[in-house]
């Protein structure tokens, strides 16, 4: 867990975390929103991944009827980590059906390898 500096809480100049000089959000707690979302990643992965999934899913374009709720019971059910990285055996959220948006009846959990070679044997003609 990253420290916070009391006396730059008290100037509120700066962000509260140590060595960072960016601009604090009073609403975030005098945190900069890096280091607000990383004190949330250490208290709830699975609310920030749910975050991210929401973001990039509207980012492209695609529907999202997923809960919090239903998400979090997804990831007990199967057993989804948030790890960090793209390796080849991280998991990642794959759409069953890609004409459809996320609908927790359209998701699976595969390995970023089994994923890559899914989108690569629809796309080839042969």
């Amino acid at each position: 867990m990253f420290k916070i500096s009391l006396s730059k809480k008290k100037k509120g100049i700066y962000c509260s975390a140590y060595a960072c000089n960016n601009k604090p959000i009073k609403k975030l707690g005098g945190l900069c929103h890096k280091h607000y979302w990383r004190k949330r990643k250490e208290i709830d992965p699975i609310y920030c991944r749910y975050n991210q999934f929401k973001g990039n899913a509207k980012q492209r374009g695609k529907i999202f009827l997923i809960t919090l709720k239903q998400f979090r019971e997804f990831c007990k059910n199967t057993g989804y980590i948030i790890n960090k990285g793209k390796r080849g055996m991280n998991a990642t959220i794959d759409r069953i059906d890609n004409s459809k948006g996320y609908i927790i009846s359209n998701i699976q959990l595969l390995s970023l390898r089994q994923n890559a070679s899914k989108g690569s044997s629809q796309d080839c003609p042969f």
